[in-house]
């Protein structure tokens, strides 16, 4: 009786376990750490949340520095491209200072295989590398509607899934990195780019 009922229950779970592989999770097990998501990718950022280091000033405004509030982010597919698009409350020129948009992506456990794609909306110029490998990008703006599109080469962009976080600065002339004012966006979980 005892082995009867020992061969059902191991019978039950062997069942349990082979509906929980083919559905992809098993029962009480936890929800993976992050789902993948496939291209397109499109997101919003609430207005107004632009952070602004040192108070305010005149050079630049504080209009100019709330003038890269990111307000939408997408990524799509176009052909043999990966298109990232960037929505900024404005695109502004200035003597003293850039605008930057910016679109990092680290594959799960290949940190050395990242991808960062910069540009510069005032002029029109981006710059793309993923390790070791540097590639021609070409970018399109839109003063009217503060849009910023960089368009990769597909080959550029790292297989498999990872973290995206995206950022729009404006820093000093020339200057590296958030020096003025920032806004920031992550894309919530694991993505894939390709």
């Amino acid at each position: 009786m005892i082995l009867r009922a020992a061969a059902a229950l191991a019978a039950a779970l062997a069942a349990t376990l082979v509906a929980g592989v083919v559905a992809g999770s098993l029962p009480g097990a936890p929800a993976a750490v992050a789902a993948q998501t496939d291209l397109p990718i499109h997101k919003t950022d609430p207005t107004g949340d632009v952070n602004v280091f040192d108070g305010g000033g005149t050079k630049p405004t504080t209009g100019q520095r709330r003038s890269i509030d990111l307000e939408q982010f997408g990524v799509t597919r176009e052909g043999q491209l990966i298109r990232f698009t960037f929505t900024i409350a404005r695109i502004v020129a200035g003597r003293t200072f850039d605008q930057v948009v910016e679109a990092q992506f680290v594959p799960a456990g290949r940190p050395l295989a990242e991808l960062v794609v910069l540009a510069n909306p005032q002029h029109k110029t981006a710059t793309t590398y993923s390790g070791n490998t540097a590639c021609l990008l070409k970018v399109h703006t839109s003063r009217r509607s503060g849009t910023v599109r960089v368009d990769v080469p597909a080959g550029c962009v790292p297989t498999g899934d990872g973290v995206l976080r995206v950022s729009a600065y404006l820093q000093e002339k020339n200057g590296s990195g958030p020096g003025f004012s920032e806004d920031t966006l992550r894309v919530r979980g694991r993505v894939s780019l390709r």
